[in-house]
């Protein structure tokens, strides 16, 4: 029997009816308003809880695609034939939406409202790993990178900048930070990783954390809640194989290390979530492992668990310990799951779970507590208090003031790694250098890593590649640069997008002249605007169209880039049923879908398999036609384009109404892609070789079992390092590189990923207008058969040396180099403030050291002080990094650095008895340069008492 009390919770909602219909009460709606008891939050989450049906707190565990609702006209016309099933229930979850015309949200919310018994708003989950997964929002250096900058006030601010795009847009919850520890780096997905170390990855974890959720302020409209991911062990997988088992050394290594980054983000992080990972460890799947749920309940973790992408149905259909759909989701629930994330069906969701309680597999008590978690995040939200977007916010507004920190990002992210004879930062003409030539794939590209668009190249507006970044100092120095891509990016002839920089219309730059038409014959026309036509449109009509059955006319201006005529290929990419045509100076270059819509498109997968890559690796890309491209050229060009929206869409098929990609491809055709690159390289002064990983190489189910270059790529290198002449290496990628070259290179930066910026933040670093300080967030072998070969090994780890290649690594992680050059001097520590060297459970040991910049250019330090190898129960690592912090030192100046280290956090172990303890006893504190350094001098020892 319902409570009495639900007349409380529907009348609670007055305000949200009234809003949801476009007026306000007169009375000012508070937590109070409806409420004769001022209900506090247990209290209304209970009664509200109570008055659920089953089919209610299903729906409140389900994870809805945002396409089974909004429906092919983008009216909302499928929420009564989605939940037909339960059609008084209110939605709980939503995902793949990325609405960013605010009224879109408001509208589906308002439904939501209006149509549900109990008027539960819905809680909207996106991806927000290095930006908004719109991708139409800013795009920030991936994880990896961000880690690099080894600035945990720079990463904050990040967070902070990404949750408030995504709350911008109705987002209330960010599936991220991932805080995997990355230990094996052929793992496609190191990237989203903040490197291989428990106490970076933590405090990198927090401030993203902090960020994103606004110092646990949830309810304020530029905060969200980060969901951690992957729960747990997931960023060592045998072989390096994404979602393979747990390759680690038991579960002492889970729990004492790998679960510290998560218990940190949830415990100051504000971390609301948590995404169950695909993997098992103990033989166990991690979506139903007793140890991770234990471990939330010992962190007093109030939020909600969520299943990753058909993680609860690979209990039965992969890892095989369920044997039907109901003894999946009966294990789920009663293990701790919570929401279910396009596993099954809604239908199929739904009559089992009722099923299951009905026998009495899974308890009514037990759904009604996990949907209490549920409701107590919303709460937080604010949504029980005004759950819509205020008309004030302007998505698009904040993008564009987030642009500096975009640069910001990038250019704090770069590593230099080698710089023989201060070969930079370049000084053309105190160095004689009057030509440069920038060569490799990478040179002229958009390259963001995954969870970026398509080929990680998404958004294009702002983006910036490394030869437009080099350019802005040609003018202004007087050399000239030339460029030659020589490779592609990966095995096979890929689709580039054309960068903005090169196009233009009627003498305006950074894109063509759209013309947008309000149906599908070019006759109505509605709109117009310059943009790059490497887009696509969501689950909605283009801005200021009617439907989703439109047409569009590009037309302007395409600037050649290369030095030397190239053989290469130019096309269009288009979704499925869409239609379109590509002139070049009036000449019909390629069409697509014009004699019969295509079904599937042909935009390329951003992994290609081995089999594809393999036997198809000299095709030309698809939808393109070859096309010469030659220097100085300006061709005019014209795309003609149809979109026809006939079907709905489905989760993990496709998730956009219409999508297309202008692109070429600037490796000839002939085979002589080298040939011409190696000539421009010859009469050159220096070379700007850009190579390294795009998304078609790094990324999930990226995997690799080899750490060099691509062979394509390492062929142009060994061919450009044969003349002789100076190579500054650039290499970008999700991942360390195991190559020959860093010691043959002048100088060697490494950029990961380095976000829509990235370009320029390179040119910066190499010019000198920016003095690189990044530290490597993960160790660089030399080799891949020396993996696993990160810096906190234990003492009999490497006792005995390879007979065949060289036993230590290419470079240790903490390591970095500067334009400048540091004096370190008075390292000192003292407890809690006091000046004593005795330490106990729950005290803080501050470091501090008088750092002093004797260079001629500011720069950055960073300080990094490791606990040695001690006596102990367990055996320790021989050093172990526990704490750091980056600071800016003015030429000539010197600053006192301190450093905090939360002692019961980083310092107890799981001792024999797995039980955690502080060991008493001394320990040694070293400051030093990187993990490797083996230059302990710089110490002091505190003793626990």
């Amino acid at each position: 029997m319902r409570s009495s009390s639900l007349l409380l919770v529907v009348s609670a909602f007055a305000r949200l009816k009234a809003l949801a219909n476009g007026f306000a009460p007169e009375e000012p709606f508070g937590r109070h308003v409806g409420r004769a008891i001022s209900l506090d939050k247990d209290s209304y989450i209970d009664a509200l809880v109570s008055n659920m049906t089953v089919e209610d707190l299903v729906l409140q565990l389900h994870l809805m695609f945002g396409g089974a609702i909004v429906g092919v006209e983008s009216k909302n016309e499928l929420y009564d034939y989605t939940m037909r099933f339960s059609p008084d229930s209110p939605i709980g979850v939503m995902h793949d939406w990325y609405p960013l015309n605010t009224s879109h949200y408001n509208s589906v919310q308002e439904l939501n409202l209006r149509k549900a018994r109990l008027q539960v708003p819905l809680m909207l989950v996106e991806e927000c790993l290095h930006g908004v997964g719109s991708f139409k929002q800013s795009m920030f250096p991936q994880s990896l990178g961000l880690s690099a900058s080894f600035d945990t006030d720079l990463v904050y601010r990040v967070g902070r900048a990404i949750g408030t795009e995504a709350r911008s847009i109705g987002i209330h919850a960010c599936l991220s930070p991932v805080l995997d520890i990355g230990q094996d780096p052929r793992w496609g997905r190191m990237q989203e990783a903040w490197g291989e170390d428990k106490v970076l990855t933590s405090h990198m974890g927090v401030a993203y954390s902090s960020g994103l959720s606004k110092n646990s302020s949830w309810s304020e409209p530029d905060a969200v809640v980060p969901i951690l991911k992957h729960f747990a062990a997931h960023g060592a997988p045998q072989s390096g194989h994404n979602t393979a088992p747990f390759m680690g050394h038991v579960n002492r290594q889970v729990i004492q290390d790998l679960l510290t980054p998560f218990k940190a983000a949830i415990q100051l992080g504000g971390a609301r979530g948590v995404l169950m990972a695909y993997n098992e460890f103990d033989d166990i799947p991690a979506s139903v492992n007793p140890m991770l749920y234990q471990a939330l309940e010992d962190w007093d973790f109030d939020g909600f668990t969520i299943a990753d992408d058909t993680g609860m149905a690979e209990l039965q259909v992969t890892h095989r310990v369920a044997d039907s759909p109901g003894d999946a989701i009966r294990q789920w629930f009663n293990a701790g799951g919570m929401i279910q994330f396009y596993d099954y069906p809604l239908e199929v969701y739904l009559n089992t779970t009722k099923d299951l309680v009905a026998n009495g597999s899974v308890e009514l008590t037990t759904l009604q507590s996990h949907v209490r978690k549920i409701l107590g995040v919303k709460w937080d939200l604010g949504l029980f208090d005004d759950p819509f977007i205020p008309a004030e916010i302007k998505p698009r507004e904040i993008v564009e003031n987030h642009r500096p920190l975009t640069l910001e990002a990038a250019q704090r992210s770069i590593v230099l790694l080698e710089n023989k004879d201060s070969t930079l930062p370049l000084r053309p003409q105190a160095q004689n250098v009057t030509k440069i030539a920038l060569i490799g794939p990478f040179a002229d590209v958009l390259n963001y890593g995954d969870y970026s668009g398509q080929w990680g190249q998404y958004p294009v507006d702002a983006a910036q590649t490394i030869r437009q970044g080099m350019l802005k100092y040609a003018n202004a120095s007087d050399f000239e640069l030339v460029l030659s891509w020589g490779a592609n990016t990966w095995e096979y002839n890929a689709q580039y997008v054309v960068p903005p920089y090169l196009l233009s219309s009627n003498g305006t730059t950074e894109g063509l002249l759209a013309t947008y038409f309000a149906d599908t014959n070019f006759s109505r026309p509605m709109a117009h605007r310059i943009e790059t036509p490497a887009l696509d449109w969501g689950l909605y009509p283009p801005d200021h169209l009617p439907s989703n059955n439109f047409s569009v006319i590009w037309e302007g201006e395409l600037h050649s880039p290369v030095d030397a005529d190239v053989d290469g290929w130019i096309g269009a990419a288009i979704g499925p049923n869409t239609t379109v045509k590509l002139f070049i100076n009036g000449d019909l270059i390629t069409a697509q879908g014009v004699d019969g819509l295509l079904k599937s498109g042909n935009v390329m997968g951003n992994i290609m398999g081995y089999d594809f890559i393999t036997t198809n690796n000299t095709l030309p890309p698809q939808g393109s036609a070859p096309f010469t491209f030659r220097k100085g050229e300006v061709y005019h060009i014209r795309i003609e384009y149809q979109a026809f929206n006939l079907y709905r869409k489905v989760e993990n098929v496709n998730s956009l109404n219409s999508q297309l990609i202008l692109f070429w491809n600037l490796v000839s055709r002939n085979g002589d892609a080298i040939d011409q690159a190696v000539q421009l390289a010859s009469s050159s002064d220096v070379v700007v070789l850009a190579v390294g990983a795009a998304w078609n190489s790094d990324g999930e189910s990226g995997d690799r079992g080899t750490l060099g270059l691509a062979p394509s790529q390492d062929l142009l290198a060994r061919e450009i390092y044969k003349l002789g002449k100076p190579v500054v290496l650039v290499l970008q990628g999700g991942r360390p590189f195991a190559i020959d070259y860093y010691n043959q290179s002048a100088a060697v930066l490494s950029a990961f990923f380095p976000g829509q910026s990235g370009g320029q933040a390179v040119a910066d670093v190499l010019f000198g207008t920016v003095n690189p300080g990044g530290r490597m967030p993960v160790t660089v072998p030399k080799n891949v058969g020396q993996l696993p070969v990160y810096y906190n090994y234990k003492p009999t780890a490497h006792l005995v040396n390879y007979l065949d290649i060289d036993s230590s690594p290419a470079y240790w992680f903490g390591y970095g180099l500067s334009y400048t050059t540091f004096e370190v001097s008075g390292f000192e520590a003292s407890t809690n403030g006091t000046g004593s060297l005795d330490f106990k459970d729950g005290d803080t040991i501050t470091f501090s050291a008088v750092i002093k910049n004797s260079g001629a250019v500011a720069g950055s330090y960073v300080a990094q002080v490791y606990v040695l190898s001690r006596v102990s129960s367990i055996v320790q690592p021989v050093r172990q990094l526990v704490a750091f912090q980056r600071i800016d030192i003015p030429a000539g100046e010197e600053i006192t650095v301190s450093l905090e280290l939360e002692v019961t956090r980083y310092l107890t172990i799981l001792n024999r008895k797995s039980e955690w303890e502080l060991e008493k006893g001394p320990y040694t504190f070293a400051l030093l340069n990187h993990g490797g350094d083996a230059n302990t001098a710089t110490n002091i020892t505190l003793n626990c008492v």
